[in-house]
């Protein structure tokens, strides 16, 4: 064999060698685990639920809030709600937090307008309102939760039931101005929107609340059920959903499959929360159809409503909708909801729109 042979064979067992060197090195080195492994990461959508089954997230310290089934720290779920009247007229648009309420409800107050109440379980909005004033029949909807009653000023049904049904209110028109209220300059500086300018936020109305005295802990059982996951129910389809509650204040709800909630606007418009620039959505509908009217001799044209009773209504969830009934024994307890059989009803986890609506007008479902 010749040199050059010799030199090509050397160099061959050479490379060989190499390989299989770096091949155990390799092997070793896989089979090394760290002293601390990193834990798996954890993927949650805007609802704090998991989107990769397998890497359930840790849910120590947390609990269901009682609003919505979503899961929330244990303080905030231990706590009752609070709820707050919240302009809804076009001029005051936008409206700032109300995206972090985990229910809202809508229904007409004088003239065409209506009003919202949006109750919050975790309270840590910077910034909610505008706040407006008391209409006596959502005293109702606060006590459906056990919820502190927040407002700036009243009607006189209000002011007198606030009294006669003794609801724990927090009225910034008054000593508690300063301590839970403040008035938005930028608004203040446009004329006409003096009254569309009275906000509140978490902090100010823990203030106002350590101020009253009112009791933390709810003794109130939870008026809805919840289903571990999103329900995919068995009935007519519901993917856009318009509520004319007046001529000029018509809600739409149109359902969105990607995120698989409702998209909120009013009378062909958006409606957004002014804080994060995005368009209110929900998990869930409830319409609940009852006796709406003027009162009479009431020079405001104000109205009432049969909340005290019982009466038809529609669940409305992933697109699609089931009759449902309502009852409601007094003012101090929950609204009770259950399918058309008399079975308790039961909701997909995630928030949630009630429209009160008059029995007497349709709305348009499809």
């Amino acid at each position: 064999m010749n040199s050059t042979s010799r030199k090509t064979v050397l160099l061959c067992l050479c490379l060989l060698l190499a390989v299989v060197w770096t091949g155990c090195n390799r092997t070793e080195e896989a089979t090394i685990e760290p002293e601390n492994p990193p834990e798996p990461r954890v993927w949650l959508n805007r609802e704090g639920e998991n989107d990769y089954p397998g890497t359930e997230p840790s849910r120590e310290g947390m609990a269901r809030s009682p609003l919505s089934g979503l899961w929330i720290p244990e303080e905030d779920a231990a706590r009752r709600p609070v709820s707050v009247m919240i302009n809804n007229m076009k001029k005051a648009l936008p409206q700032s937090g109300i995206s972090q309420a985990e229910i809202i409800y809508e229904t007409l107050a004088e003239g065409e307008i209506t009003r919202l109440l949006a109750v919050f379980q975790t309270l840590d909005s910077e910034k909610i309102g505008p706040v407006r004033s008391a209409r006596h029949y959502y005293l109702d909807f606060a006590f459906d939760h056990d919820a502190l009653y927040v407002h700036y000023g009243g009607s006189p049904q209000a002011y007198n039931d606030v009294v006669v049904l003794k609801s724990p209110a927090l009225n910034g028109l008054s000593y508690l101005d300063e301590i839970m209220c403040w008035r938005d300059p930028a608004r203040m500086a446009i004329r006409g929107m003096y009254e569309h300018s009275v906000y509140t936020n978490g902090e100010k109305l823990r203030k106002a609340w350590d101020t009253v005295g009112y009791r933390y802990e709810t003794d109130q059982p939870p008026m809805f059920t919840f289903s571990e996951k999103p329900l995919e129910l068995n009935g007519e389809r519901a993917e856009t959903v318009i509520l004319p509650f007046s001529k000029s204040y018509i809600g739409e709800f149109r359902w969105d499959p990607v995120l698989n909630q409702y998209l909120r606007s009013m009378s062909g418009n958006d409606q957004i929360d002014e804080e994060t620039g995005e368009v209110l959505r929900v998990t869930n509908l409830l319409v609940q159809f009852t006796d709406i009217w003027v009162i009479a001799g009431d020079t405001a044209g104000r109205r009432d409503m049969t909340l005290i009773g019982s009466g038809a209504g529609l669940y409305i969830t992933g697109g699609k909708m089931v009759p449902v009934r309502w009852s409601k024994a007094d003012h101090w307890t929950s609204t009770r909801w259950t399918l058309e059989s008399g079975e308790p009803l039961v909701m997909s986890p995630g928030k949630t729109w009630i429209s009160v609506f008059p029995k007497n007008r349709s709305p348009e479902i499809s």
